[in-house]
């Protein structure tokens, strides 16, 4: 074959090469996904997950921006690599608010350290500056992210809706994404933190992804 045949088989050979690596880096959290009511419990295959399966997957869009509690911007491409549980709520975070949040810490520290630290936290409110000088969320939820939408921007919430949930913050849903950035699983704000941390060692256990 001449140089000139390698040169025009390069590009094309590349774009499968690059096809083939996004299939195998997939495949983990596709198969958590479809296995998840499947996986054996107990010695019964389980027939249900406790979450609200997303489908299709919802993927997040590339290079949204939002404030942390920090004051520093939080790229959604930082949620790429590990599983995140998102919790909405208004910044004023009432009694179910405060639940959510305590209820997600629980889980993702039950996980024990072999698991914990695939799991990433964050809180999506509606005002990050009005948490400003309150000391219980660093006090109480170190690991926990804190960030919101700049002004009336609710581009990022708007991803969360879903056919029964018209406004996540209202609503306070807890939502797992996955490692590839997909909304994948949601949770009412009555869910059982035992039933979450359920779903999630399903998730892991068949996910080598995060």
């Amino acid at each position: 074959m001449s140089d000139k045949e390698l040169k025009i088989a390069d590009p094309r050979r590349s774009r499968w090469i690059i096809l083939i690596i996004f299939i195998i880096s997939a495949l983990p959290v596709i198969s958590a996904w479809w296995i998840l009511k499947k996986l054996p419990e107990k010695g019964k295959f389980a027939t249900s997950n406790y979450g609200e399966l997303i489908t299709p997957v919802i993927p997040i869009k590339d290079n949204m921006i939002l404030k942390m509690l920090t004051d520093e911007s939080f790229a959604t491409s930082k949620l790429k690599g590990k599983w995140t549980l998102i919790i909405f709520g208004s910044s004023e975070c009432t009694d179910k608010c405060q639940e959510n949040l305590y209820k997600t810490r629980q889980v993702r520290l039950a996980l024990g350290n072999k698991d914990m630290y695939r799991i990433q936290r964050l809180w999506v409110t509606n005002n990050v500056n009005a948490l400003n000088g309150v000391n219980w969320v660093q006090k109480e939820h170190p690991d926990l992210l804190v960030a919101s939408e700049e002004g009336e921007n609710k581009e990022f919430s708007n991803q969360f809706m879903l056919p029964n949930v018209l406004d996540p913050m209202i609503s306070q849903r807890v939502y797992i994404v996955d490692p590839l950035e997909n909304i994948m699983m949601s949770y009412p704000s009555n869910e059982k933190a035992e039933h979450i941390l359920k779903d999630l060692k399903r998730l892991l256990f068949v996910s080598h992804i995060g």
